[in-house]
């Protein structure tokens, strides 16, 4: 079988492009910059991301009114969530089966994986600015253990669910991370009540060091998901020339 396909192949083989660059230079393509581009691939996030952030902040926004005592430890218990909704939007054209269809696309996948990274970020960015200001304002502690209680959590779900869905392919991948993100939400609505010593002063030297390595692990996990995301592209390219 395996001979059948090698030897099709080299009967088929179309020759080689003879100035291909050149040809491409005179076709007139439209332009777009990339905040053009970025703008463009908003609408292409799925909605229930976009309701998922919004309920988070609706849910925060709310605490501050009925509840502004305990508005900080329901804001890093609703953090985890947020982290869910870029987790999600990685592998999300191969646990569908769209890839051959998106890399037909003017785009690649690698392109569009890391402007939809950018666009999450930057919103979760702005949500995180919010939740800062609301922390100081109702409660007694300092702006950076509020800082540290709010992003250290969402470091650590989305460090996690992103290793998962790069180690796991499938929807298995998104059970796994969706168990994680509701666990670890469930555990901080209570953890100031349980193991409130974690939240004392002395102990933020501990939070500084794990944000700081969540930070750089988590980068390094969106970095390697966007390389992922080009050999996956290459290898399907490669196995669709030999079918």
């Amino acid at each position: 079988m395996n001979n059948w396909k090698k030897d099709l192949k080299q009967a088929l083989e179309a020759p080689k492009p003879v100035r291909k660059r050149e040809f491409l230079r005179q076709l007139d393509l439209p332009k777009m910059s990339v905040v053009a581009f970025l703008f463009s691939q908003v609408s292409y996030i799925r909605k229930w991301v976009w309701c998922v952030s919004f309920f988070v902040f609706s849910v925060a926004m709310l605490g501050v009114a009925f509840v502004p005592n305990m508005v900080l430890w329901l804001i890093s218990g609703l953090t985890p969530l947020l982290a869910l909704t870029v987790v999600s939007e990685n592998g999300r054209s191969e646990r569908y089966k769209m890839v051959e269809l998106e890399m037909a696309t003017r785009f690649s996948l690698r392109s569009v994986t890391f402007a939809r990274l950018t666009i999450l970020g930057m919103m979760n960015l702005l949500i995180f600015g919010v939740f800062l200001l609301v922390g100081v304002w109702n409660d007694t502690a300092t702006p950076l253990a509020i800082g540290l209680y709010i992003i250290t959590p969402f470091l650590f779900t989305s460090f996690t669910g992103l290793y998962i869905v790069r180690k796991c392919r499938g929807q298995e991948a998104m059970y796994i991370c969706t168990s994680i993100s509701v666990g670890m939400s469930v555990f901080l609505f209570f953890a100031h009540n349980i193991i409130p010593f974690i939240y004392e002063e002395q102990y933020l030297v501990l939070w500084m060091i794990a944000m700081l390595v969540l930070l750089f692990g988590t980068g390094r996990q969106c970095i390697a998901m966007i390389k992922q995301t080009g050999e996956f592209e290459q290898k399907t390219l490669q196995n669709g020339r030999l079918v």
